[in-house]
């Protein structure tokens, strides 16, 4: 995701992992997409009423059916400074306040059956402080924010198999409109199903005034899309550029994308660039929101990577830790490489660009790639971990090819990768080892935790890269790796 966004950089409470998530997620997407033999009873319920005024808050009531529990959380660090009038229902007609430990709550009375906690939530103040979708974020007449940061959930977070089941109901007023990535319940109300592994990844919600787009059919996954607020480029113009960005990662992935992909569009008022930034959570039902220019008429891939990139890490490989090197960094590259192989970018066109990036960040002499990755939450060296990642995915990339005499390349290790992590997320070693098999047991490694130049400039010579300038070069069909360079895109 794009540096200025919050998905990346928040800081969550620490909390019992989900290690089951992975499995879970595969038994609730046949429920979630109507394969299921028989329903699975609704472990919590949230019903969340919404006002439509300028200062906008909620009421929630959260009742607690088959979990057991002593305390209720908000997991987005700080997120509870927005948290107001926390009471558990004891009675009849009967509350009792609750008393606050940091971002949680200590129930009074944790064996009544059902638990239920009502408590308000000020998303305007929320927005006017944080003005970040994961937690509040004000789009005009709309809100995005994050699940973690508003809804109160039982801590730790249950873990079981398959995983429990929530359901949450909006009340609104007339003029107000929900979406959320989670599977509507039909019937009257808005009503949503999700659960405990897909809170655990984190969902962004909009409400307000926006508009549907439509849904987006690819030849493997369906993009949901919405726009927030007015736009000067057509509908049409809209939702061709986020189809096209689409159907890269689609055509890339493959039967490994989600099913259904969520995607809100924002509108920025006064700026002409195309895509100016985006997020992204990507449980089994991905949520993205893409921030674009409200001037532009047009929007094309030839000058956007924002979508391209923001939506390729739909399809990334599911790891248990941040791992920015592989999860920005690998994402980076692919936003040139595939808009190359879309025919959005000219072959040298897509090589300048690369160029540009990884010539000052692939190794600079100092810290590995590996450490500034570890610490990029406290250094913010954003740049120098994505286009180092992007470096170092180009590289092995090219190793691959070369060892494989062209039959593998990074693509398939990727959905190696992606394949795995759907069975069980991966740490840094398990992908480390992954990589290693298709390349070296010492050359991954060696390349991450390098502090000298890394062979960027040899290997793009020998692919027939000629640099020219300082974001400018030429292809040469005589040098000894070029087939592997016109294979690349």
């Amino acid at each position: 995701m794009c540096p200025v966004t919050g998905a990346g950089c928040s800081r969550r409470l620490p909390r019992t992992s989900v290690r089951a998530a992975l499995s879970a997620l595969l038994v609730c997407a046949a429920l979630f997409l109507g394969g299921a033999d028989r329903p699975q009873a609704i472990a919590w319920h949230y019903a969340v009423q919404l006002s439509g005024s300028e200062r906008a808050r909620a009421t929630i009531e959260l009742t607690l059916r088959e979990v057991e529990t002593r305390r209720v959380c908000v997991d987005m660090s700080g997120a509870s400074r927005s948290v107001r009038k926390v009471e558990q229902v004891v009675g009849e007609g009967r509350s009792v306040p609750l008393q606050k430990d940091e971002e949680c709550w200590t129930l009074v009375n944790p064996a009544l059956r059902p638990v239920r906690v009502r408590y308000e939530y000020d998303l305007a103040g929320a927005a006017d402080s944080f003005d970040n979708a994961d937690y509040v974020q004000r789009h005009g007449e709309a809100l995005t924010f994050s699940d973690e940061a508003v809804l109160l959930r039982p801590d730790p977070l249950p873990k079981l198999q398959p995983s429990p089941l929530i359901e949450i109901e909006f009340s609104v007023p007339r003029e107000v409109q929900v979406t959320a990535p989670w599977l509507r319940i039909p019937g009257p109300g808005i009503r949503y199903q999700f659960d405990a592994a897909q809170y655990d990844g984190g969902s962004y919600v909009t409400v307000g005034k926006f508009r549907s787009l439509g849904l987006l059919a690819l030849k493997n996954s369906r993009v949901e899309l919405y726009v927030v607020g007015t736009a000067k480029a057509s509908d049409e113009t809209l939702r061709t550029w986020i189809e096209k960005a689409a159907a890269m990662s689609d055509g890339f992935y493959g039967h490994l994308m989600p099913p259904v992909v969520h995607i809100v569009l924002v509108p920025i008022a006064g700026r002409s660039s195309l895509g100016i930034f985006g997020t992204v959570l990507r449980p089994l039902r991905p949520s993205v929101v893409i921030y674009f220019g409200g001037d532009a008429t047009e929007l094309p891939l030839h000058d956007d990577w924002v979508a391209p990139h923001e939506i390729f890490h739909i399809g990334n490989p599911r790891v248990r830790y941040k791992i920015p090197w592989l999860v920005e960094g690998f994402t980076t590259y692919y936003q040139d490489v595939l808009r190359a192989r879309a025919g959005a970018l000219t072959a040298e066109e897509a090589w300048s660009d690369l160029w540009d990036g990884v010539r000052k960040y692939c190794q600079p002499a100092g810290t590995s790639l590996q450490s500034e990755s570890a610490r990029l939450r406290q250094t913010y060296h954003y740049t120098r971990v994505y286009w180092g990642g992007a470096c170092l995915a180009l590289l092995l990339d090219v190793e691959i090819r070369t060892r494989s005499r062209g039959q593998r390349s990074l693509d398939d290790v990727m959905r190696e990768l992606r394949a795995q992590s759907l069975r069980k997320q991966l740490d840094e070693a398990a992908v480390i080892a992954v990589l290693s098999r298709a390349t070296s047991p010492a050359l991954v490694r060696r390349y991450l935790q390098e502090t000298k130049s890394l062979p960027v400039q040899e290997t793009l010579r020998a692919l027939g890269v000629e640099v020219v300038g300082p974001d400018r070069v030429r292809l040469r069909d005589d040098a000894p790796k070029s087939a592997i360079r016109r294979a690349m895109f």
